[in-house]
């Protein structure tokens, strides 16, 4: 016990760890998640977390706040290894932004028009589709990074209308986003502290939110940021994966800190209404645990490819195509078995010929700021 109480939970080298198995399981727990809510209609007394946690939560919740938590320690890091603002916020765009357009173009004119076909109409009933379409508010949607809104599709299943729901969450990742060059900052006057601040401002405004103390108000109806009351739990998390980041050598790698942190998490889940509470705690503790745990090795998890970000943009689209025709024969378990693999194709073109592209041109910038400071230093 001694000894691991004395190790660091991060080690000093911090390319050699799990996040890319992490994030394909997330991915795979939103679309598992994802196929109780297409399947039912709703999550609430359907999904099995959710039912677990008396509705506090369900397991794409979870996924979706870890994804936001990886991203606030690597983010941060990224921020640091930029030559400057406007370096990062190209590789930022680079990084989600191609995917996403592309995810969001398929979505709504293939996979949204695939979802007219009926019996009178086997090939769709594709001019009334497109004639119905905002086209500007589409337009709006794509570069705001929202999900597509305004289609008639899926006339006959539980969620109607809904081509690609998941996509919402992109949005406030790009807002965490802008946020980093601030806690840039911090690591720049070397004030780590204030890193602690921002989480606990955030984490502050998310128990009173949890309390019922205090309420903010949605506007599905807005144009940009439809649900702000969502912003608390993002920036907790994602300020608790910084916090992290930037304490990384002072937390310390502990059994009893593990135990602790399971023990909690089920004590909030059945016993006491509290898991938006302990999870941005003990959920990122038993997060890094993992990542970067030295007996289990993922290392290499993503040589061929990461195809985690194709999961989450195709997964719902495809799982409502697949519910639209098969909806008499499916479960929800069944739902899964069948829309993860074609998803997973999916990822698969996805990372290939979108997403691995516009990194390449990543490492360009990189190699270009590389020869420049060479030369300044050989002038």
């Amino acid at each position: 016990m001694t000894a691991n109480i004395n190790r660091q939970l991060i080690p000093q080298q911090l390319n050699k760890n799990n996040f890319d198995c992490l994030r394909f399981f997330l991915a795979a727990m939103v679309i598992y998640s994802h196929c109780f809510v297409i399947y039912h209609g709703a999550i609430i007394d359907t999904e099995p977390v959710s039912i677990f946690t008396r509705n506090q939560i369900d397991l794409g919740g979870i996924a979706v706040s870890f994804f936001f938590v990886i991203s606030g320690f690597l983010i941060v890091r990224s921020f640091e290894y930029s030559s400057s603002v406007k370096e990062y916020f190209v590789k930022r765009i680079l990084r989600i932004v191609p995917g996403f357009f592309v995810a969001f173009l398929v979505s709504v004119f293939i996979l949204g028009a695939l979802g007219t076909i009926t019996s009178e109409h086997k090939f769709g009933q594709w001019k009334y589709y497109l004639h119905n379409l905002n086209y500007k508010r589409l337009a709006v949607q794509l570069f705001t990074l929202e999900e597509p809104k305004g289609a008639r599709t899926f006339a006959t299943i539980p969620l109607p209308n809904m081509i690609n729901e998941a996509l919402w969450t992109i949005q406030y990742e790009f807002i965490c986003y802008m946020v980093v060059p601030f806690l840039g900052v911090v690591a720049v006057v070397k004030r780590r502290w204030l890193s602690v601040i921002f989480f606990m401002i955030a984490y502050s405004i998310l128990i009173l939110q949890s309390l019922k103390y205090i309420s903010i108000p949605d506007h599905e109806t807005w144009l940009f940021l439809k649900f702000p009351s969502e912003l608390p739990r993002f920036f907790t998390f994602f300020f608790a994966g910084s916090c992290f980041y930037f304490y990384r050598d002072n937390i310390l790698r502990s059994r009893f800190l593990v135990l602790l942190s399971i023990a909690a998490l089920l004590f909030f889940s059945w016993w006491a209404k509290g898991l938006h509470i302990v999870l941005p705690l003990a959920g990122t503790y038993l997060l890094f645990y993992f990542a970067y745990h030295p007996h289990i090795q993922f290392h290499n998890f993503a040589h061929r490819g990461d195809f985690s970000y194709g999961l989450y943009l195709y997964g719902w689209p495809i799982q409502q195509l697949i519910m639209y025709f098969l909806a008499d024969h499916l479960g929800a378990h069944r739902l899964f078995f069948i829309a993860f693999p074609i998803t997973f194709c999916a990822a698969f073109l996805s990372w290939n010929l979108v997403e691995k592209p516009f990194l390449k041109m990543k490492k360009h910038i990189r190699d270009l700021r590389f020869v420049k400071s060479k030369r300044a230093v050989i002038v």
